[in-house]
């Protein structure tokens, strides 16, 4: 007969180790519950020590209110508190501590010593404890207020526990993941965790920061950058949310979710299992990413007395709730989702080392002897025909904006008497957006000498009909698109002249050029009859004037007038005191890819592929020519002369312009605007072929790459910008806000150049004249200008290993 056993009432000590054993299960279960005590205590500054994964030191210090000394007695006794008093305040508790176990569990399983001190006594007390007791009464000490716990070989004396934990390393990690997620949530707390005997932290936060910061600090710049703030708040259900997710661009092999409820950090299967079918639209598959949820639930609503280490709550509406925060993450989500960002190094792979410092570091760099049999490797071996693999092969598509206006560019040519009448009635309404939209059809006609034929590519005229060319001193354009009106003239002849034009001069093979707003005579030995100012060139001396960095001249005038002034030649001097060689080296050697669209381009340069920004490097080439090719300019003629007073009415009504109202009247700024430049009219004609006349109209622009056009919806900012950003007062600054200010406008891509769509300019006109002068800046290495996306060694070794 089995007789049952006798129910027993067991031992103290098991019933605390059993109980010690729920409550703290790792190292990094006995942290919380200290960082969660330190909270408790308004502490600032909390300082965390591990040594093997904690279980052999873990000690966590604090600055808040510290433990009275008649507490320390009892402060280690189960279900002793300061938190709570009755059952029904869990109703509307909003401490983390309420049972009272923690300390009391660590000293029954470690090695427990408390070091604390409060603001009104005048020193510290340390105790240490075993099993809930005191070893001896408290010890004055020195100390800083605040509280320090050192707990030493945990499970010490629970060996199957101790055994069952993972390796030193992974309860690390454990401790470090509870650390960093306190640290997003109270980035007011400044938190600091290191190993033993290591003077660099793992994990340092400062005081009062921000959970953005913290996160970028803790998790990295990756997730930073790709996160989404989304605040919900509904009182329905009585919650409020703030989250920071990261949006589609961001990817992980494992999901990271911080979830904090009323302040807790606690873990929700329900909650992570939506923010997974949530996101598996967004992202690819087996890829994740990193959310952070902080939720505030009326305490009346929430259960945290559900698990021994407080890492679960229950709460009403559980599901509802959850349905609500998953419609606002996926309404956030989707509206940024449209594209996705690539982020590239923001610094190229290349360093300036003078040979110098190449010869001390190796040895062999100056050795004469070079093996000439070197085997050459696939990895080395460059593309060098650039026609073989264009990106337009692979249907790669950028705009249809082109194409469009290459559709429409026959409707582009409209006849001179239709563009002066209407363009005038518009003026004297004041129909601004009409102006400039005439603007942009057909505003600008040039007066270009003929270049040398190309085979491969012939130049031909922006107009309907095939125009000839001629072997004379210059091509004008009829602005009534009729095909043009051909100037000959024999070897003698100074000048060409138009009915239509009243000063564009090309002269071929004498010293004399004139731009004047009347209209002038010359006689064929190239005398002036009339009085005007001229500019006296010696034809013995146009290729003196020989630049030391090779920059090529882009004028396309058949002289060149010799620049000896000394502002212009100490910019000059700047530029090539201060280009960088490694990005000239790249440019020099680049091989056009392909556009990816009118700011930035693929090229090719040795074994890397690079992407460039266009209009930076735009931008810097015409600033140069500028500088380089001063007062030797070609002229862009203007069918219709331009109203300045208008231009400046016109760029004032952008908001680019950033005009208040607390700058003045617009009709004001305008007249002053023209007033100034009008003031500066012979300057601006005689070094930079900017020519007004004296009622105020703008009759010409400077050509600074032959078949390049600037954008016409531009011009009236900048002609503002070159009344209200110019410093007049200084030669040399002024040439250089003129020149730059320029190159900016001009820097701004057109759609159409003569029948020709901005892609074939870029790689047919900007690019060549990049890689044969542009001299790039040093910041061009950092800023992203130019930079380095693909490497073929790199490649190689990616495709090896597939």
């Amino acid at each position: 007969m089995n007789v049952p056993p006798k129910i027993k009432k067991l031992d103290e000590v098991v019933v605390n180790r059993i109980a010690a054993g729920e409550v703290i299960q790792r190292p990094a279960n006995a942290l919380k519950e200290l960082i969660e005590n330190s909270l408790d205590a308004k502490s600032t500054n909390i300082q965390i020590t591990i040594q093997d994964g904690g279980l052999k030191l873990l000690q966590i210090q604090d600055n808040g209110t510290g433990i009275r000394k008649e507490d320390m007695e009892i402060v280690c006794e189960r279900f002793t508190t300061s938190k709570l008093q009755n059952f029904e305040d869990l109703k509307s508790i909003n401490t983390f501590g309420f049972r009272g176990e923690a300390l009391a569990s660590i000293s029954h399983v470690a090695l427990l010593t408390i070091t604390t001190k409060t603001a009104d006594e005048k020193c510290a007390y340390k105790a240490a404890y075993i099993d809930s007791k005191l070893k001896s009464l408290p010890k004055p000490c020195a100390g800083n207020q605040g509280t320090t716990i050192t707990i030493e070989n945990l499970f010490y004396n629970v060996a199957t526990r101790r055994k069952a934990l993972s390796s030193f390393t992974e309860e690390f990690s454990k401790i470090m993941e509870v650390v960093t997620r306190y640290a997003v949530h109270y980035p007011a707390v400044g938190f600091t965790l290191k190993k033993h005997g290591v003077t660099a932290p793992q994990v340092r936060t400062l005081h009062n920061s921000t959970k953005l910061n913290n996160i970028r600090i803790i998790y990295g710049n990756p997730i930073a950058r790709e996160l989404l703030e989304v605040e919900l708040e509904d009182k329905n259900y009585k919650f409020k949310m703030h989250a920071l997710i990261t949006n589609a661009n961001y990817t992980a092999k494992r999901m990271v979710s911080v979830l904090f409820i009323n302040n807790r950090l606690v873990e929700s299967n329900a909650i992570k299992k939506m923010l997974e079918e949530l996101y598996s639209i967004y992202l690819p598959k087996r890829m994740y990413p990193w959310c952070y949820l902080s939720l505030d639930i009326d305490p009346g609503n929430i259960d945290v007395n559900v698990h021994p280490t407080k890492h679960e709550v229950r709460f009403l509406h559980e599901d509802s709730i959850i349905e609500r925060i998953k419609y606002a993450l996926d309404e956030k989500l989707s509206g940024n989702s449209a594209s996705k960002t690539f982020y590239l190094q923001a610094r190229l792979p290349k360093v300036d080392i003078t040979k110098d410092i190449l010869k001390e570091v190796l040895p062999e760099y100056d050795r004469k002897s070079v093996d000439k049999t070197k085997k050459i490797y696939q990895t080395e071996i460059v593309r060098a025909n650039s026609s073989d693999q264009k990106l337009d092969k692979f249907n790669f598509t950028v705009s249809n904006t082109s194409k469009q206006n290459e559709e429409d560019n026959d409707s582009n040519c409209i006849s001179k008497d239709m563009f002066n009448s209407t363009l005038h009635n518009k003026i004297e309404n004041k129909d601004e957006s009409e102006i400039e939209k005439l603007i942009n059809i057909n505003v600008m006609q040039v007066a270009t000498p003929e270049k040398s034929k190309n085979v491969d590519e012939p130049y031909e005229t922006s107009c309907s009909n095939r125009c000839d060319k001629t072997s004379s001193s210059s091509i004008i354009l009829n602005p009534n698109c009729s095909g043009i009106e051909k100037n000959t003239m024999d070897n003698d002849t100074a000048y060409t002249k138009d009915d239509r034009m009243d000063k564009i001069f090309y002269a071929k093979n004498n010293s004399d050029i004139e731009l004047e707003e009347n209209n002038c005579s010359f006689k064929t030995d190239g005398s002036q009859v009339s009085p005007t100012k001229t500019i006296d060139v010696d034809p013995n001396k146009i290729n003196e004037d020989k630049i030391t960095t090779e920059f090529k001249s882009y004028s396309i005038n058949n002289f060149r007038r010799e620049i000896k002034l000394t502002s212009v030649l100490k910019l000059r001097k700047e530029i090539e005191d201060s280009y960088h060689e490694g990005v000239k080296e790249i440019l020099s050697n680049l091989i056009f890819i392909g556009c990816i669209d009118k700011r930035s381009a693929l090229i090719q340069s040795g074994v890397n592929l690079y992407i460039c920004n266009t209009q930076t490097l735009a931008e810097e080439l015409f600033y140069e020519i500028m500088l380089y090719d001063f007062a030797n300019f070609g002229v862009i003629k203007f069918s219709e002369s331009l109203p300045l007073y208008d231009m400046a009415m016109l760029a004032l009504n952008t908001e680019e312009a950033g005009w208040t109202p607390d700058d003045g009247d617009k009709s004001d700024l305008a007249t002053r605007a023209k007033e100034l430049l009008l003031e500066k009219a012979d300057m601006m004609k005689e070094y930079f072929a900017i020519v007004l006349d004296k009622r105020g109209n703008l009759k010409s622009l400077p050509m600074l790459l032959d078949q390049y056009f600037p954008y016409e919806g531009g011009l009236p900012l900048y002609l503002l910008r070159l009344a209200t950003e110019v410093d007049w007062t200084t030669e040399q600054l002024c040439f250089q806000n003129i020149c730059r200010e320029t190159a900016k406008y001009y820097s701004e891509m057109n759609l159409i150049h003569n029948n020709r769509d901005w892609k074939y300019v870029t790689e047919y006109v900007l690019y060549p004249a990049i890689k044969e002068s542009l001299l790039p800046p040093s910041h061009f290495a950092q800023d992203s200008t130019v930079l380095q996306i693909a490497s073929l060694p790199d490649l190689y070794k990616v495709f090896e290993r597939c």
